[in-house]
Parts: structure tokens; sequence; C-alpha cells
């Protein structure tokens, strides 16, 4: 050891200060030099009451300085702070002077791992410091994304990393091993121009912040702008002796995404309320204009109907009769799609209330089957029509199920070709609901364009052989019908085979005939 190389002295030396310090001689720095550990000679300060207060190097190899942060001749130890770099190694000195013998220890910092030999002199120490490389777990905090700080039950800071200097670069040179958490938060407050003025509202921030700081029992998530713009998200949770782990995490980028979200959600919501708006307007527009050509086309109807049965005498030319025939079918047609126009128009708007009673599925279809009977035969069109026995009635609203029953069953024998079958049927279902059916062997479509068929004036490429026929409003009207009654109507089609039509209302809707037998309705 070093001492062995100490020459002892009987007059010791006096310091300026009046400390004393042994009377040893230093030993030749060629002999320090030659040590591959760092190594060097430090004197004791002592204190008024003549307690060692700190130490002083008194001489020490390059390895010891660059170990250490040299040059150390003349510089004091620092007890109060990181003891020159290694943290400690006062401690480990004042033991060894303590107890007249060698002392030796590994010692663990912030930033590597020591192994530390002491040996006393007279008033002074000789020392030895060998780095055992750098702490895994300091390295891994270093190369961490993260902000790291670890603070002591006493919110002093114990334990940090770079990442979190480089997230507050204003409050860098402060943030230090000792200092308080409320003296990090309040220099930091001071300089942040968004924080509240000096005052009862900023103290009552920092209480707040304390007051969460310091919670004990859980942990604490949030996230907050720098006075940088940084977004971060930090995380605070206790330790098992009554400190705190911070950690703050960069939230920039998810900060920016949300914000694009919320824009797009934002942008989407308006979308929807202008389409919503557009969807009324056109509606209002369409009932309006339909009231207003519903009036002067109800008395052309009536003036070629008295025409048509010559009430005021004979019209002449047979071709009169002719135009006026045409004229009531086209008025009939156009009546028609007005007519479809306000009960679509009612249902979109919510103006369409149901009224519900007891009523029987199966007079619905022969209803239906008697007002297209004439049209079939005129096709040469097969109509069948088949109710099952028993078959259970419904709390449906009786205009409603036979227009939507009439609406499938016209467009059946419409789309249908001459020799060609139609089949309305009515029957249970297995979940306790009814269905009723219209099935044909008509032309069919492609079953990728059937959701065209469902939306308003929607046609699908096989109807356009018919375009003079229809108003593209009957499928549209059965579907917000049956879904009003909180049904559902299925499409099956395929091209050149025909096409089903299923109303399933559901068991909730549906009561068996023997317990409420509807009253009697005349058919036709």
């Amino acid at each position: 050891m070093i001492a062995t190389m100490i020459r002892r002295t009987d007059t010791p030396r006096q310091r300026p200060d009046g400390a004393g310090s042994g009377g040893s001689a230093v030993p030749a720095a060629s002999l320090l030099a030659a040590l591959p550990d760092g190594a060097g000679v430090l004197a004791a300060v002592r204190g008024a009451d003549g307690a060692v207060a700190d130490f002083e190097w008194t001489a020490a190899n390059p390895t010891a300085e660059r170990l250490l942060g040299g040059p150390l001749a003349g510089r004091r130890l620092g007890r109060d702070g990181a003891d020159g770099g290694c943290r400690g190694l006062g401690d480990v000195l004042a033991d060894a002077l303590a107890s007249g013998a060698p002392v030796q220890r590994k010692l663990g910092t912030a930033t590597a791992r020591w192994r530390v030999a002491a040996t006393p002199f007279g008033d002074g120490v000789c020392v030895t410091v060998a780095d055992l490389g750098g702490d895994p777990v300091r390295v891994a905090l270093e190369h961490s994304a993260e902000g790291f700080a670890l603070f002591d039950a006493q919110g002093r800071l114990v334990e940090f990393n770079g990442r979190l200097k480089a997230f507050f670069p204003e409050i860098a040179d402060t943030i230090v091993p000792g200092a308080r958490f409320e003296d990090l938060l309040r220099r930091y407050l001071a300089l942040d121009p968004s924080a509240p003025p000096a005052g009862p509202e900023r103290e009552a921030l920092v209480a707040r912040r304390l007051a969460r700081h310091r919670k004990s029992e859980t942990e604490s998530t949030f996230t907050f702008r720098t006075i940088g713009g940084r977004w971060l998200l930090a995380s605070e949770r206790p330790t098992p002796d009554g400190g705190i782990v911070s950690l703050h995490s960069d939230v920039g980028a998810l900060k920016e995404k949300e914000e694009a979200l919320r824009a797009s959600q934002m942008e989407a919501l308006a979308a929807k309320l202008q389409a919503e708006r557009a969807s009324r307007a056109k509606t209002e527009f369409l009932a309006h204009m339909s009231h207003e050509l519903r009036t002067p086309l109800n008395a052309v109807m009536g003036f070629t109907e008295l025409m048509l049965g010559e009430t005021l005498g004979p019209l002449g030319s047979p071709r009169y009769r002719a135009y006026a025939q045409d004229i009531h079918d086209s008025g009939g047609h156009l009546l028609a799609l007005i007519n479809d126009i306000l009960d679509l128009s009612r249902i979109e708007s919510g103006q369409l209330s149901l009224h519900e009673e007891i009523t029987d599925p199966g007079e619905a279809v022969q209803h239906a089957a008697a007002l297209v009977r004439k049209t079939a035969l005129e096709r040469g069109v097969d109509l069948a029509v088949d109710v099952e026995a028993g078959l259970p009635v419904l709390h449906a609203d009786v205009r409603a199920l036979r227009q939507m029953v009439l609406n499938l069953a016209s467009n059946a024998v419409k789309f249908t070709p001459e020799g060609g079958h139609v089949v309305v049927s009515a029957s249970g279902t297995p979940d306790g609901g009814v269905g009723i059916m219209v099935a044909d062997t008509g032309i069919g479509i492609d079953p990728r364009q059937l959701p065209r068929l469902l939306e308003p004036f929607g046609r699908a490429d096989g109807f356009k052989a018919h375009e003079g026929e229809g108003t593209g409003l009957g499928l549209p009207i059965v579907k917000r019908l049956i879904e009003l009654h909180g049904g559902r109507l299925e499409l099956n089609s395929e091209p050149g085979r025909g096409t089903t039509a299923i109303l399933l209302f559901p068991a909730a809707r549906s009561l068996p005939r023997t317990l409420s037998p509807p009253p009697a309705r005349r058919i036709g």
C-alpha cells in the first residue's frame, strides 16, 4: 500500500485555515503514477470542534485525476456533494481515519461502480480507487426513451437520467442530486408563461401538484405540455420506502394523431349534420311539392273520369275517348308516385306514426292478391296464395301491412314474364314470429345490386327494360315500414331465376289466433 511509502514527521503541518493535518511526507509522483489504479493522498480537514469536516487532495496520480475529474491536488473532496464523482468516498476515508486500520469497500454511484481501499497515516489517508465499470441499470436508464427521476421520502432527487434534463432544458441546471421536488416545481412554474402569475392562484397550483406527487398509495398519470411545446405523459408511483419514481414519456406523435382524429371526427360530424339538414330540406320540399301537385292532379283525374263516363254528353270522335283514357292513366301513375313520395317523406322525417291493432296477416295476403290478380291475368302470370292454417295474428298497422304486401306482389307480377309464376304466402317462423313471402320466377337481378334497390329511386341494371314502370320507391318504403314494426326485409335473387322477398315480423308482434281472434274484415 501507499502507506508503506509515507514517511511520517513529528511536526504537524499547519493549514492556512487552522485545520491540522498529519505531518506526513507525500510519496513521489513517479511512485503514484506507477500504480495501475487511481491513487492519492488526502489530508483531513477538521472543523472548530475537531471533527473531520472534509478531506483535501494532497497528491494524486493521473489515473485518479481521470476517474475523479482532476486535477485533484489542492481540491476539497466535498463530502456534502458527490465526493468528487465517487459518492461515498469521504465516508470510507473517515472510517479508515477513525479506526486507524485499512478499509476496503465497493461503492455504487449513479454512473459507475467502484472499489475503494483507504489506509490511514497520521491525520491523512492514502487511497486507491478502481473503476469496476458502469452500473448496467444506470446504463439502461441513460438509453431509455423516457425521462426518469427517483425522489426519496423527503422529496429530494436521488437519481435521474439525461433524458429528464432534455425534456426540461429550462431547469436542467437545477436537476441535480439532492434538489427538492418543490423547488424544481416552483422554478419551472416561474419560467412557464402559461402558468398563473405569482400569487394565490399559483400557490394553489403548487399545492395541488405537491399533493398529487406525495400520494403514496396510488399511481398518478397525467399529460401536460412543457414550456417548449412538447407533450409529455407523466407517471408517478410510490416506492416501498416512501419515495416516488417519476417517468416522463414523449407523446407528441400520439397527440398529433389524436388532434388529427378529433379534427376528422369534427369534420365528419359537420358533414353528417349538413347531410341531415339537406335530407330534411329535401324531404320537406318533396312533401310540399307533392301536396301542391296532388291538388291540380286530382282535378285532372276528376275531369277525365267525367269525360270517360260522358256525364255531360258524348265525346264525339273515338280518338277523344282514347286521349281521355291516356290522360287518366298517366294521372293515375303520377298520383301513385306522389303518394309514394309523401309516404317516404313522412317516414324519413319521423312524422309517420303506426296505428297498431290486431290484424290477420293472411287477410293482407289475400287483399294484395286480389288487387294484382287482374294484372297477372293480363300478363299471363300464374298467381297463387298460400296461408298457413292457424297462422298467428299480428299487432301491426293494417294500412302499412297491406301496403307492404301489395308493393311486393305488384313488383313480382310486374317483373315476371308471361308463363311465369308468383306465390304470395304467410306462415309462422321458428322463433314465434310471422313471415310473409312473395316469390316469383321473373327476370331476377344480380345479388350485388340488391342494396341499390333499397335506396329511394334506385334501379338495378336488369330493370332497364321496365324503366317506364314503377317509381323506384316501393322497396325503400317496404323496408322502412317493416323496420318501424321492429322486423326486417330479406331479399334473395338470381338473374333469370326470379326473386324472393320475405317480411319477417318479430315474435313480440305475434299472438296466437285462439287467444285474440281478429275482427272480421271484408276482402277486396
